[in-house]
């Protein structure tokens, strides 16, 4: 009996683990072969880590999901580690002083913002900052990478970056496992 009840949660761990595959697993150590569109902050190489959950907070079985990703980027000036939780979004609202007053251009609330969403395949990470009523109204940075594999297996990551009064910059880095 003992025996059977480990092979069962083994079968469910096995199958659990299976419905994760539907999404790319990152994780890894990765090094540039590709760079399309010029920037001087293009990592040379990423050390990847993507976390699957499979049980609840209780231990119970469940369906498996990626939780975060921390990716650790090698630049010719250094490294710089990220953490990011998939599926999170969120931001900041700066504060305003005793005049009502923001710390942001022309007295404006600065406010940041971060999402990390699946679309379909691809991983999408979104960061930003504005200072306006809205994004359009003050100045902003945006900065949006997509990532995906391409049918070698090679990690694809359109870069694209967006600021206030500058046309939008788009560059693809491709990636291999190393």
């Amino acid at each position: 009996m003992q025996a059977t009840a480990s092979l069962c949660i083994f079968v469910i761990t096995i199958s659990g683990a299976g419905q994760v595959s539907d999404k790319p697993d990152f994780s890894g150590r990765w090094v540039l072969v590709n760079s399309t569109g010029s920037a001087p902050d293009v990592p040379l190489a990423l050390k990847v880590r993507q976390t699957i959950v499979t049980k609840t907070v209780r231990g119970d079985p469940m369906e498996p999901f990626f939780k975060d990703l921390v990716v650790v980027r090698q630049f010719k000036s250094g490294a710089r580690s990220e953490s990011y939780q998939i599926g999170i979004e969120g931001g900041v609202v700066g504060g305003v002083d005793r005049t009502g007053r923001g710390s942001g251009p022309n007295g404006q609330v600065p406010r940041t913002y971060f999402a990390v969403r699946w679309a379909g395949n691809s991983l999408v990470i979104d960061t930003g900052s504005y200072s306006g009523a809205t994004k359009e109204s003050g100045p902003y940075t945006e900065h949006t990478e997509v990532w995906q594999l391409d049918a070698r297996g090679r990690l694809v990551m359109t870069v694209t970056d967006r600021r206030s009064g500058v046309e939008p910059t788009t560059r693809t880095l491709t990636y291999r496992r190393r």
